[in-house]
């Protein structure tokens, strides 16, 4: 109920409203991951005032770029190395401050909607380019290999990675209107979905600017043993490496006693 009267109180100040301008809601704001978590699909709603769609007939053309920005996370990249007749994986590079997820939706694609110029400003993409910087190799065999090969190609490999697994994608065509003003958005989490606050941006563009702005924010939770063991290796990490430790040991004996009973 209180979404839908979010929904009408977006729609009844649009009906007041005289530029160009844009809302929107998500049906949910909490995703809840556990152990069987298989993805989810959160549903984005929104409403646009004195524009019409990109392709409509009469008036100004607007196009709807949505991009939804999981948190910052690190990601270790190992590359393969020739060590005689055997290729064998390297010292890892790490790329640190991307976000650990990258949706973008839109009415078309990037390139025809907005110059590279305002894609850039507005962080509407992620590139080779914009991760070049982000590199830090592991130690001096690493940094030997980032030198050699360049930054440009791990992050090439990185992204072709993020976008096979899903957590990296640009989906155009992916807005649904309603009624002219009104649009919706399906917004699909990958099973490897980073747990983390999520900020959901959604831009109105024509003739290559940005009219107008909105966005949500959207939590993804870890719930139940999930969660219990997650929050213990994130606030207490010594006391979570303790309780593996015992963990393993505890295994260990228990598959020794069943060697030694079986002999």
């Amino acid at each position: 109920m209180m979404r839908l009267i979010t929904l009408a109180l977006i729609f009844g100040a649009f009906s007041q409203a005289r530029a160009a301008d844009i809302a929107i809601a998500l049906t949910d704001d909490v995703v809840e991951v556990n152990a069987s978590f298989s993805g989810a699909k959160v549903v984005l709603f929104g409403a646009m005032t004195g524009a019409q769609p990109a392709g409509a007939d009469g008036g100004a053309q607007y196009d709807i770029v949505a991009v939804v920005r999981g948190p910052n996370s690190a990601f270790s990249i190992r590359p393969m190395i020739h060590e005689g007749a055997i290729w064998t994986a390297g010292s890892p590079v790490y790329l640190r401050g991307v976000p650990g997820a990258f949706l973008v939706h839109a009415t078309r694609s990037l390139d025809e909607i907005a110059p590279r110029a305002l894609r850039a400003a507005y962080r509407l993409e992620q590139t080779p380019e914009a991760l070049d910087r982000r590199f830090a190799p592991s130690n001096a065999q690493a940094a030997h290999i980032l030198q050699t090969r360049g930054a440009a190609a791990f992050a090439r490999a990185f992204l072709a990675s993020a976008r096979q697994s899903g957590l990296y994608a640009e989906m155009k065509h992916s807005v649904s209107f309603k009624k002219g003003s009104l649009f919706s958005i399906e917004i699909d989490l990958p099973p490897k979905t980073p747990v983390g606050d999520y900020l959901v941006d959604v831009y109105l563009i024509a003739r290559g600017e940005v009219i107008s702005h909105d966005n949500a924010r959207l939590s993804v939770n870890k719930v139940g043993l999930e969660r219990n063991i997650y929050e213990l290796a994130h606030k207490r990490p010594i006391a979570y490496g303790v309780v593996c430790v015992f963990l393993a040991m505890a295994a260990g004996w228990a598959a020794a006693e069943a060697f030694r009973k079986r002999g």
